[in-house]
């Protein structure tokens, strides 16, 4: 059979808006419970509001956004210190099921060259000079090799559910330590090849120690950002 050419997608005006703001969302140049104004947006960006309105549509449904009547769009707030701990129960729940289902329709991996897409998104990028970069670099790979297992289990439903939960950690993965970046990678890679080798047992277990790993080292990040978030002291003045 002859090779099937797989033209790129046009990217539209719209995601190149989204693109653009869900860069400065992850880098906290818009931070957390900040206010979004519509048309200081469009002029800033100087576009209409059109492509903007998709854009933040998108980031809506995703979690980095909320949208509230009569005040408009918000950058999601930090979680809460009881959200954390539910966000992770809930994904030791369902992420671990992903890996087991992925891996029990690995064989469609072999066929397809997913085998080795997934071990690709399982590495993480090396963390350089540019902190801020770095970062970013690392929260759209995790969250992509996420998403990727998730989708791998055949199941629409699970796979949107875990997708937006993650969303969530956006934030708090900027807090995260250089040297837990090689960590998450050999965690990552210990799912992929259980995944490609199509052990599911093997799969939910290396999911699972992933998760609780990666529970740790967010819990420190989350005390990080929450340090950041607080509002600084008034300095007192000295007295004449």
């Amino acid at each position: 059979m002859g090779e099937v050419q797989v033209r790129p997608q046009r990217q539209t005006l719209a995601d190149k808006t989204y693109d653009e703001l869900n860069s400065r969302i992850m880098q906290s140049v818009l931070p957390p419970g900040a206010k979004l104004s519509i048309d200081g947006l469009a002029r800033q960006m100087a576009i209409s509001q059109t492509p903007l309105r998709e854009a933040l549509a998108r980031l809506e449904a995703e979690g980095l956004v909320e949208r509230r009547p009569l005040s408009g769009y918000t950058v999601t707030p930090l979680l809460t210190t009881e959200e954390f701990n539910d966000l992770f129960d809930l994904r030791l729940l369902m992420e671990p099921l992903a890996a087991s289902r992925a891996a029990g329709r690995a064989g469609k991996f072999h066929m397809t060259g997913s085998g080795e897409e997934l071990r690709v998104r399982a590495r993480t990028p090396e963390y350089n000079a540019d902190a801020k970069l770095s970062q970013l670099a690392f929260t759209q790979a995790d969250a992509k090799f996420h998403a990727s297992v998730a989708e791998y289990s055949g199941s629409g439903v699970l796979s949107k559910a875990i997708r937006r939960l993650d969303a969530h950690l956006h934030l708090h993965r900027a807090y995260i330590a250089p040297e837990s970046i090689g960590e998450t990678e050999a965690e990552h890679l210990a799912v992929a090849e259980a995944i490609i080798a199509q052990q599911p047992l093997a799969a939910e277990a290396a999911m699972r120690r992933h998760l609780e790993l990666s529970r740790v080292r967010h819990a420190a990040a989350f005390t990080a950002a929450e340090a950041a978030a607080a509002p600084k002291p008034k300095r007192a003045r000295a007295s004449r």
